[in-house]
């Protein structure tokens, strides 16, 4: 193995990526790639793939990958010359960077890609390039093998519950009539030395998983979170929120005040009821009883949501459906909790690979390493 420092201007090249207003896209199967990832598609590609993309401005710090061709926004900075590096090679050594220090001192801070283009990095020759993006691309396709396989088995069971009870047939019974609203507060500054696994609306939309802080840094009360709840948002409820806690320590789980954590009286019908809050008809509802302005702080209020008409067949019906949907959602959070596990691993090997900490001369790869991206990645060039 051979290393080499160099500056990132050497190594790379990063342009700016293309304007493409939503209202000039056309569907198809390009992916547009914004500050915060993928962000549509067009019918359009406007650089070559496979591509490395990071936010310009709106969200600093986060790298994607392209395997195709594709267009980057505006928004974002794309790798225009990869100068024989392999690319994937370079989307992981682009995450070990700290963005916020080439940030512009404005209004909005940007990234000033003359300014990184400075950055010192550590590049290896071609051979081990490919090696550390094996390892590291091993662990990714692992992720994102079980969060598709989720996201399948939370889409089995909306299908399958509106298949057997969602029709006209089935009698409904109002949600507060067979649930009730859980409450209790906890202010997790009284035990400031505690570490508290925190279900909030930001853990949420990172990866659905709860992040474990300690007490002195969460400043505000929460609720306690109990075994055979469901946490639904009554924060703007046209992103659809719902949460089945994983409870890794059911002693010290709390979220936030912006869920509405339901509890089903009978406990052995948990898997029911998450299916019914599930549906869309039932976030269509929370839609219809929000308050507040328009924009991103609209509300629900919790005690709204408990005349909202769920399914209510007979127990016997119930109960066959939980024997299909109880094993699915015990899957669905053992698959979050191995999904963070991968997570935690590739986090702690990406920067011992990147500095070579980790030898990587040993692994062999079955295919011999090979070059295939345009010199300037811009497709009408």
């Amino acid at each position: 193995m051979t290393w080499r420092s160099m500056a990132l201007g050497e190594a790379i090249t990063l342009k700016r990526g293309y304007d493409l207003p939503s209202k000039k896209r056309v569907k198809g199967k390009v992916p547009v790639y914004s500050s915060s990832g993928r962000s549509g598609v067009h019918n359009e590609a406007a650089v070559h793939g496979p591509g490395v993309i990071t936010g310009r401005y709106g969200t600093i710090g986060e790298v994607f990958y392209a395997t195709d061709n594709y267009w980057p926004l505006n928004t974002t900075l794309y790798v225009s010359d990869f100068k024989g590096n392999y690319p994937h090679f370079i989307y992981y050594l682009l995450k070990t960077i700290n963005w916020n220090n080439y940030t512009t001192a404005s209004a909005v801070p940007g990234i000033n890609r003359n300014h990184v283009h400075h950055c010192v990095v550590t590049i290896p020759d071609l051979t081990t390039q490919h090696k550390i993006a094996y390892v590291l691309g091993t662990y990714d396709q692992q992720i994102d093998c079980l969060t598709r396989t989720n996201g399948h088995l939370r889409e089995l069971l909306k299908i399958e519950f509106a298949n057997r009870f969602e029709n006209e047939d089935t009698p409904v019974i109002k949600l507060g009539d067979v649930a009730s609203i859980w409450k209790k507060s906890v202010k997790p500054a009284n035990d400031p030395d505690k570490y508290w696994e925190h279900y909030s609306i930001p853990a949420f939309d990172a990866e659905q998983y709860p992040s474990f802080d300690l007490g002195n840094t969460i400043k505000s009360n929460k609720y306690e979170v109990v075994p055979n709840s469901v946490l639904v948002s009554k924060l703007n409820p046209t992103t659809q929120r719902l949460w089945l806690p994983q409870l890794i320590n059911a002693d010290s789980a709390i979220c936030s005040t912006e869920f509405i954590e339901y509890v089903p009286s009978n406990k052995k019908d948990y898997s029911f009821y998450c299916s019914a809050l599930m549906q869309d008809r039932f976030f269509g509802y929370l839609e219809g009883h929000v308050t507040g302005s328009t924009g991103s702080r609209q509300r629900v209020h919790p005690g709204d949501t408990l005349a909202y008409a769920v399914p209510n067949p007979c127990a016997s019906e119930i109960r066959d459906y939980c024997m299909f949907a109880d094993p699915v959602i015990k899957q669905i959070r053992n698959t979050s909790i191995e999904l963070k596990r991968l997570e935690t691993l590739r986090s702690a090997l990406l920067p011992k690979l990147m500095s070579g900490e980790i030898d990587v001369s040993k692994i062999k790869l079955y295919t011999p390493p090979y070059q295939t991206v345009h010199a300037n990645g811009r497709l009408s060039d």
